[in-house]
């Protein structure tokens, strides 16, 4: 493992000094705002030339004895364009390993009409896949948009693959976010948009019944009631839930008292604010009479483990970069800061960004260097990191990579009980 201090190469600093050079005071200001609400801040090769020194060895933190966490595989951005064959064997061979080698589960999610995820517009589909490829993983829906779905579809499809995997099925719940996706919703999407979250806490509410056995009633088309019962039969008694939750801290405190589980992220939320919203779901759960300590909170974090951290930051600089580049675009339609940047601002604030990405938000470098981010999670309250690992990478870099996470999952997964004194 190398101490040297890393950065943008001297072409790309060239280039990111020259766009800040163009830069007006206004635009200077709007990029300083951007940057700002990222938690990010303008490297200083920006002004100097000189090459931002990476988080120092001393301030690392190394694992701690009783630190444990659990692993998990996260997929989310496939790119739907892609043409040809084999556009899920990355997915099919990581579920492989992840099988093998003992990680918890893997997360499949559900994007429509973007190229940003494309890959991925039914997770019930895929995880059918999995379920005959694999024997031990849990195999869960990272998530599922559940207004846009009625929730006897739901109950009936992962009842399915809880049929298929032997009793492996989950699921996280989310309300979804991009009003474009409610033209799939059944009835009025688009009037139902705005009550999107009371519906999707409705609906889990309906599935766990569902999946339990019981008959439900649900209205027909001319509006009288019909009682059913879902078929087929899971073989999970509970179906484990998730609630997908980001921004609102409401959606965490809700999450809490239906005793579900919970599925976050670094993306676009600081540390010190994921750990004020854990916080509120553990005490949520408490208030409604479920143990906050069998709560499990999941964070998904960008992973990429190699054998020399230098060579991981190269390696990922490019496809993470363009990762975070698509992201923020994404957030253009509701008149976020990164809309209202010109090209050299975008250039300079992902610069910015990815550096911060890569030195205290995601498990990226080495299995030394990535203690360091799982100890702040374990402080924050986390239990399992769902690792991302499809921002792409090559796919032999990506199934190289899982033996380096490999290395450091199993440095978190805490003494056998037989062990223990």
């Amino acid at each position: 493992m190398s101490d040297e201090t890393t950065g943008p190469d001297d072409g790309t600093t060239r280039r990111i000094q020259e766009r800040l050079a163009s830069l007006t005071p206004e635009q200077r200001a709007v990029l300083e705002r951007s940057l700002r609400d990222r938690g990010a801040k303008a490297p200083a090769s920006l002004d100097t030339g000189e090459r931002p020194a990476a988080r120092s060895a001393a301030a690392r933190r190394g694992r701690r004895p009783d630190s444990v966490m659990d692993f998990s595989l996260f997929f989310f951005s496939g790119d739907g364009t892609a043409a040809g064959p084999g556009k899920y064997q990355l997915l099919l061979d990581s579920a492989r390993y992840a099988d093998a080698n003992g990680f918890s589960g893997i997360w499949v999610p559900e994007r429509h009409f973007v190229d940003f995820g494309g890959l991925y517009p039914n997770p019930s589909v895929l995880a059918a896949a999995i379920a005959v490829l694999t024997e031990r993983i849990e195999i869960r829906a990272g998530s599922t948009v559940l207004p846009l779905h009625h929730p006897v579809r739901v109950a009936e499809e992962w009842a399915v693959v809880d049929n298929l995997s032997g009793g492996r099925a989950a699921i996280s719940a989310a309300s979804g976010w991009h009003p474009d996706d409610f033209i799939l919703a059944p009835g009025d999407g688009q009037r139902r948009y705005p009550h999107r979250k009371d519906e999707m806490f409705e609906a889990i509410d309906t599935i766990r019944r569902l999946w339990a056995g019981e008959s439900v009633e649900l209205p027909r088309a001319d509006g009288s009631s019909q009682t059913v019962r879902t078929l087929p039969r899971p073989l999970r008694p509970v179906l484990p839930v998730w609630v997908s939750a980001q921004g609102s801290p409401e959606t965490f405190v809700r999450a809490g008292e239906i005793g579900a589980h919970l599925l976050t992220g670094l993306v676009a939320q600081r540390p010190t604010d994921l750990k004020d919203k854990v916080a509120a779901y553990r005490e949520a759960r408490a208030a409604a009479g479920h143990d906050p300590a069998t709560g499990r909170v999941t964070a998904m974090v960008h992973t990429f483990l190699w054998s020399d951290e230098d060579e991981a930051r190269e390696l990922v600089r490019g496809p993470l970069t363009g990762y975070l580049k698509t992201f923020l675009a994404q957030q253009d339609s509701f008149g976020s800061e990164f809309s209202k940047l010109g090209e050299a601002e975008r250039d300079v604030m992902l610069a910015a960004t990815f550096e911060r990405y890569f030195d205290s938000l995601a498990l990226l470098g080495t299995p030394d260097t990535c203690e360091s981010l799982i100890e702040d999670l374990v402080d924050i309250g986390v239990d399992e990191v769902a690792c991302l690992v499809d921002f792409g990478l090559d796919e032999d870099q990506v199934l190289k990579g899982l033996e380096h996470l490999t290395e450091l999952r199993n440095r978190y997964r805490g003494t056998p009980e037989g062990e223990r004194s």
